[in-house]
């Protein structure tokens, strides 16, 4: 009986165990509207490459013009082809900002309490935990970082899991304007 008791305390301490780290994640220079607030981001996705931000960020109206922080690489928004509760994904045109520097995606990406994301914005990586998953009231996942963090404008960021090395979801809240801790986005999902 108590082989049996050793035995079922080491499997569910294995289980519990930290997830190892897949993929450094990269760096990232988001894409913002000039003279506005908010982020976009570019991911491929089964060889196509498309942008992601918040709901509030990517109006409808095809044309708009994105810049990337510190540089002039642009794009071109094009038409939404998916959206979620809180993300648009859109089409865009560039001929100078393209597969080298977009984000992996992986379809199905599975984000659980305890693992390592980091927030990826104008070239900063912010490392976080997860710490609460969705709940039937609340659709977000929240990260808790160790640092303080200034989220004004980072809304549309995306949120790169190491765990996965890809990129898992769309930054959408975060619980100070000028000194977060808490984060809260959502996963991600292209049909």
């Amino acid at each position: 009986m108590k082989q049996l008791s050793l035995l079922i305390f080491l499997l569910v301490c294995s289980c519990s165990d930290p997830k190892p780290a897949v993929a450094e994640p990269p760096t990232y220079q988001t894409l913002h509207r000039e003279n506005a607030k908010g982020t976009f981001f570019h991911f491929d996705h089964e060889g196509n490459l498309y942008l992601a931000c918040s709901i509030h960020q990517g109006n409808n109206s095809p044309g708009i013009k994105l810049v990337r922080h510190e540089s002039d690489d642009f794009v071109i928004v094009g038409k939404q082809i998916h959206h979620q509760k809180d993300i648009r994904v859109l089409k865009f045109n560039s001929d100078n900002i393209g597969e080298k520097t977009a984000l992996p995606y992986h379809v199905d990406p599975s984000v659980s309490r305890g693992d390592e994301v980091v927030i990826l914005n104008r070239g900063q990586k912010i490392s976080g935990t997860v710490h609460q998953t969705p709940t039937s009231k609340d659709h977000h996942y929240y990260l808790e970082t160790g640092e303080v963090f200034a989220a004004d404008g980072m809304s549309g960021s995306p949120v790169y899991s190491v765990r996965l090395g890809t990129v898992v979801g769309v930054l959408l809240t975060a619980n100070n304007k000028t000194k977060a801790t808490i984060g809260g986005f959502e996963l991600l999902e292209m049909p």
